[in-house]
């Protein structure tokens, strides 16, 4: 039992040390979540966002690009299968990054929303409040 643990620890351990793309793939991931994090505080446009993010994190995209390739061609692979697997281990990345975008500016605009319902509802109480008040201070006071 123990052997199989042990086993099993020194496989992921060889996996983890022949995985030649980790340390670009995670550079691309933390530069992708910083223009998505400074994006969602700016409360950019979609449109901004959507014109800017492809140019974004383009020195850590080649260098993951350029990972998965030598990876891929180091397996055997062809140029162009690795060149197409590089395509969408990108693509599969930034999507999953823009994601995260769509669903904060989603959250976003639901709460402005929100809160313009929130101030439509709050003027008519106001104004019938300021009526009532106004009723209340022409009419003569009751005689005893």
């Amino acid at each position: 039992m123990i052997s199989s643990v042990l086993a099993l620890v020194a496989a992921a351990a060889a996996a983890q040390a022949s995985d030649t793309t980790r340390e670009s793939r995670e550079a691309f991931a933390r530069c992708l979540q910083g223009f998505v994090d400074s994006s969602i505080e700016a409360q950019k446009s979609r449109a901004d966002f959507t014109a800017e993010y492809p140019r974004a994190c383009a020195a850590e995209e080649a260098a993951f690009r350029g990972a998965i390739i030598r990876r891929d061609t180091a397996a055997r692979f062809s140029r162009a299968d690795a060149e197409e697997s590089a395509g969408l281990e990108v693509e599969d990345s930034r999507f999953n990054f823009s994601e995260r975008f769509e669903m904060a500016a989603d959250a976003y605009e639901a709460a402005v929303q929100q809160a313009a319902a929130e101030q439509q509802a709050a003027q008519p109480a106001a104004a019938t409040e300021a009526t009532q008040s106004a009723e209340q201070q022409q009419q003569p006071p009751p005689s005893h």
